[in-house]
């Protein structure tokens, strides 16, 4: 088990957090029946914040110069044929690669020579695009870090808080929210503002999604997931106790026994 979060270490703070009204009434929220399969369900819950985690960080890679790197985490990726010879394109926070011709080109953004590859007007929408969703995807990977947390907090009645459940809530929709921005920011600033032909040709370009948007759109779901198990999870009985002195005082002396006190 997990210690209990440093705030229900001081006991003003335990009273304001853990043991207001509205945190205990909001604790007690959810399927009771379900607390007899706590462990495992909070731990199924762990397991796809973990997975959220993972998936989440290979389109942060994508921000590296590197030609691998933006091939393998690529947010977008294009097939076209020039002449009868195939192109394929992989679009990267920092920038596209082009396989043409038995050639390949690895540019940035911010190349003058971007331009060669796309238009002057989809580089700089790309680019743009890209600074906003690196920052939102960094977000939604950071608030998955304390998600996971949370979820093994409360595995256990032991380790079962109020406002475990209340932060577990909130970092959820924050995390869903961040990744939602960051999948619609590239797909709505950069994909549909890149040209249907590939250069000066008549040539069709077909994109599809990439390995980074996949993983985010996955991660996206598994966070509702996790979201939902917070809020069907209710706080064990012993831990939703009035804001009354009398409760005050066995809140405070709960938390010294599991602080070992």
């Amino acid at each position: 088990v997990l210690s209990p979060p440093p705030c229900c270490q001081i006991p003003v703070c335990n009273k304001c957090l853990e043991g207001n009204i509205g945190c205990v009434t909001f604790g007690k929220c959810g399927i009771r029946s379900l607390e007899k399969h706590r462990g495992s369900i909070m731990l199924f819950a762990a397991f796809l914040s973990a997975a959220a985690i993972i998936l989440q960080t290979i389109p942060v890679v994508a921000v590296s110069e590197d030609r691998e790197p933006r091939k393998f985490a690529a947010w977008i990726t294009a097939d076209t044929t020039v002449n009868g010879t195939k192109g394929e394109l992989w679009f990267a926070l920092s920038g596209v690669v082009l396989n043409q011709f038995g050639e390949t080109r690895s540019l940035d953004w911010n190349s003058n020579t971007c331009d060669e590859i796309i238009d002057k007007d989809a580089c700089e929408d790309c680019r743009d695009a890209s600074e906003s969703s690196y920052s939102t995807a960094i977000l939604s990977l950071i608030t998955a870090v304390p998600q996971f947390l949370t979820d093994l907090q409360r595995s256990t009645p032991e380790g079962d808080l109020n406002c475990q459940k209340f932060f577990g809530i909130v970092t959820g929709i924050i995390g869903f929210s961040t990744t939602i921005a960051a999948i619609l920011s590239y797909t709505q600033d950069c994909r549909d503002n890149l040209p249907d032909r590939f250069l000066n040709t008549d040539e069709e370009i077909d994109y599809e999604l990439g390995p980074a948007l996949i993983c985010l759109i996955i991660a996206t779901f598994l966070k509702i997931i996790d979201l939902i198990v917070h809020v069907i999870m209710p706080v064990p009985i012993r831990g939703n106790l009035k804001n009354s002195n009398a409760s005050e005082e066995v809140q405070v002396n709960e938390v010294k026994i599991k602080l070992g006190k």
